[in-house]
C-alpha cells in the first residue's frame, strides 16, 4: 500500500474532508513557524547586539507568547478533528467491507478464512487510527513546512539553503530503504495474527467436540506456540521501528549541525550578520521536525496499512452480479423458470447442480427436497444472485435474471437460512431488521405468524425488549422462529424458507405451515427446502434433486 493510497479516499470519504482541513492547518502552521523564528531572532540579536532592554522589546514578547499560543491551539484542533475522523473514516471502511461481503454472499465467504475477514473488519481498521489521526496530518505538514522554512532560508543564506537542500532528501530516502526492509517483518506480523485467530477461532467452534473427547488441554501448547510467534513477530516490527527512528534523528542532528558550523565559522571571521544567524539556526530544526516525525508514524501504521492491503483486495473483489445490464427487477415478479441450469464451484470437477429445471409461480407453495449434496443450497445461490449458472438460464417473467439489479432483486426475497443470524440486541430490533419503519403491532402481528410468544415472561422475561445477542439469550428454535418472523414482516413477494421447522415442536409447526399455506393465498412465491411431510403435504408442487 502506498502511503498516501487514494483507494483508502475514496471509500473513506471524510478522510477528503479531513485532509482539506490539514492541508489549511498546515499552510497556517508554517506561516506561524517563519514569524515565530524571525521574531526570536530580531528578539534575541537586539538585546544582546543592541543592548535593548527588555522593556523596549515587549511588543515582541508578547507576540512571540501569542505565536506559542495559537499553535498550540492548532495542534489541539488538529488533534481533535484527526481523533473525530478517523473514527468516521473507520466506521465507512468497515461499513464498505461488511456490505462488499454481503454482496460477494456466502460462497465467496466459504472459500476465505472468516477469521481474517473478522480480524481485517475490526483490529486491522482500529490499526488505521494512527494512519488518519497522526500520519495523514504529518504527511502534509512534512510537504508544507520544510519547503516554506527552505524558501525563507533561501533568502537569508544561500548557503545554508543548500545544505538543507542536500541533507532533508536523506530523510525520506532512508525512511523508504528501511520501510521496504520492514515490509517482510509486517507481513509476517499480518499473517502469523491471522493464523492465531483462525486458529482461536476454530478451537472455539470445535471446544465442546474436544471437551466430549478430553482433548481440549492439549490445544494449549499450540495457542501458546501461535501467540509467541506473534509475539517475536511483533517484537521484530518494533525493534526495527525503534532503530529507524535512531537513524532518522541522527542524520536529522547532523544536517542541522552542519548548518550550524557553517554558520558559526563567518560569524567569527565577521562576514555574516548575527541576526540573520539566529533565524536561520531556529528555522532549520523545524525543516527536519516533520519529516522525522513521519518517520516516525510511518512505522507506527505499518499494521494498519497491511490491514488494509487485504483490506482492497475484499472490495476490489468482482462479483459476478457486478456484470449487469443495470435493468430494475420487476415490480411483482409473477414467476421464476429455471431451465436446464447447472454450477460447479470454483476448482471443483463435479457439478454441484446439475440439469435444474423448474418454474416458480405466485400463489404457489414449492417444497425442494433431495439428500445433503444434491444441490439444494446452491439452487438458493443461484435464486439469490450470489452465484451465476454456469450453464442454463433463469428467467424472471421473461427477463434474464443475470440481467437484474441485485440489490432491487434481492429487495423482493424474504430469506430464512438454515442457521438464521440475529444481531446483538432486543428481539424487536433483530425483527424490525426487515422493516424498520413498523410499529409494534406490526411486529406483534409477524410473532404470531411465526408462533413467537413474546408475551410470555417465562420465554421471554421483557417481551420484545428482551435482549438477545448471536451467541446468547435464545435457543435454536426461538432464534428460527424470530427470522420466519422477521420474513414474514419484510412481505417480499418471494420467500424462500431453509427447513423452517426444524427444531420445532408439533404445535409451533403446525402454525408456520399454516403461515405458509397464508402467504400462498395472498400470491406470494413460496419455495422452501425441506424434508418434513408436513410441509411436503401442502406443497402445490415438489422438486426432488
Amino acid at each position: 500500500m502506498r502511503p498516501l493510497d487514494p483507494r483508502l479516499l475514496r471509500h473513506a470519504s471524510a478522510a477528503k474532508t479531513f485532509m482539506v482541513f490539514t492541508t489549511a492547518l498546515g499552510i497556517i502552521t508554517a506561516g506561524l513557524v517563519i514569524v515565530q523564528a524571525i521574531i526570536l531572532g530580531e528578539l534575541l540579536a537586539s538585546v544582546f547586539m543592541d543592548g535593548k532592554q527588555l522593556s523596549s522589546v515587549r511588543g515582541q514578547i508578547v507576540g512571540l507568547a501569542l505565536i506559542v499560543i495559537v499553535r498550540t491551539a492548532l495542534s489541539w484542533l488538529n488533534d481533535v478533528v484527526a481523533t473525530r475522523s478517523s473514527a468516521l473514516a473507520k466506521n465507512q471502511l468497515r461499513t464498505a467491507v461488511m456490505d462488499k461481503v454481503a454482496d460477494l454472499g456466502p460462497v465467496w465467504v466459504s472459500s476465505q478464512r472468516s477469521a481474517e475477514l473478522a480480524t481485517v473488519a475490526t483490529r486491522g481498521l482500529d490499526a488505521l487510527d494512527v494512519y488518519f489521526a497522526r500520519y495523514l496530518p504529518q504527511l502534509i505538514l512534512a510537504a508544507v513546512i520544510p519547503l516554506s522554512v527552505g524558501v525563507v532560508i533561501l533568502t537569508q543564506d544561500v548557503l545554508s539553503a543548500v545544505i538543507v537542500a542536500l541533507t532533508v532528501p536523506l530523510i525520506p530516502f532512508f525512511m523508504a530503504l528501511i520501510g521496504k526492509f520492514t515490509q517482510d517483518k509486517v507481513d509476517s506480523q499480518w499473517n502469523t495474527l491471522a493464523t492465531l485467530s483462525g486458529h482461536f477461532l476454530d478451537l472455539i467452534a470445535g471446544l465442546p467436540t474436544l471437551k466430549a473427547f478430553n482433548r481440549s488441554k492439549n490445544q494449549a501448547r499450540a495457542i501458546r506456540e501461535v501467540g509467541d510467534d506473534y509475539r517475536s513477530a511483533t517484537m521484530g516490527v518494533l525493534r526495527i521501528s525503534f532503530l529507524s527512528a535512531f537513524v532518522l534523528e541522527l542524520i536529522a542532528t547532523l544536517s542541522v549541525a552542519l548548518v550550524a558550523v557553517s554558520i558559526g565559522l563567518r560569524l567569527v571571521n565577521g562576514s555574516f550578520h548575527l541576526r540573520e544567524g539566529l533565524i536561520i539556526l531556529i528555522l532549520v530544526p523545524e525543516a527536519y521536525i516533520p519529516l522525522r516525525q513521519l518517520g516516525t508514524h510511518f512505522h507506527a501504521v505499518q499494521e494498519g496499512m497491511g490491514a488494509a492491503v487485504r483490506l482492497f483486495e475484499v472490495l476490489d473483489t468482482e462479483s459476478p452480479q457486478e456484470v449487469s445490464l443495470g435493468q430494475q427487477a420487476p415490480t411483482e415478479p409473477q414467476t421464476v423458470n429455471f431451465q436446464g441450469v447447472h454450477f460447479t464451484y470454483p476448482g471443483y470437477d463435479v457439478e454441484a447442480l446439475s440439469d435444474f429445471t423448474a418454474t416458480f409461480t405466485s400463489g404457489t407453495f414449492t417444497a425442494v427436497t433431495g439428500p445433503s449434496g444434491a444441490g439444494k443450497s446452491t439452487a438458493l445461490n443461484v435464486l439469490l444472485k450470489f452465484v451465476d449458472p454456469t450453464k442454463g438460464t433463469v428467467t424472471v417473467d421473461g427477463h434474464p435474471l443475470t440481467e437484474l439489479d441485485t440489490a432491487s432483486w434481492r429487495e423482493k426475497i424474504s430469506l430464512v437460512s438454515q442457521h438464521p443470524w440475529i444481531p446483538n440486541g432486543t428481539i424487536r430490533e433483530a425483527i424490525a431488521m426487515a422493516k424498520p419503519w413498523a410499529t409494534d403491532s406490526h411486529i406483534a402481528q409477524a410473532c404470531a405468524q411465526a408462533g413467537l410468544n413474546v408475551t410470555d415472561t417465562h420465554e421471554f422475561a421483557a417481551g420484545l425488549d428482551t435482549h438477545i445477542s448471536p451467541s446468547s439469550g435464545v435457543s435454536v428454535g426461538q432464534r428460527r422462529r424470530i427470522a420466519l418472523a422477521r420474513a414474514f414482516l419484510r412481505d417480499a413477494p418471494i420467500v424462500v424458507l431453509d427447513e423452517p421447522t426444524a427444531s420445532l415442536d408439533g404445535a409451533t409447526e403446525d402454525l408456520i405451515t399454516q403461515s405458509i399455506a397464508d402467504l400462498k393465498a395472498r400470491g406470494k412465491i413460496v419455495i422452501s427446502v425441506t424434508h418434513r411431510e408436513s410441509l411436503i403435504a401442502i406443497a402445490d408442487q415438489v422438486v426432488a434433486l
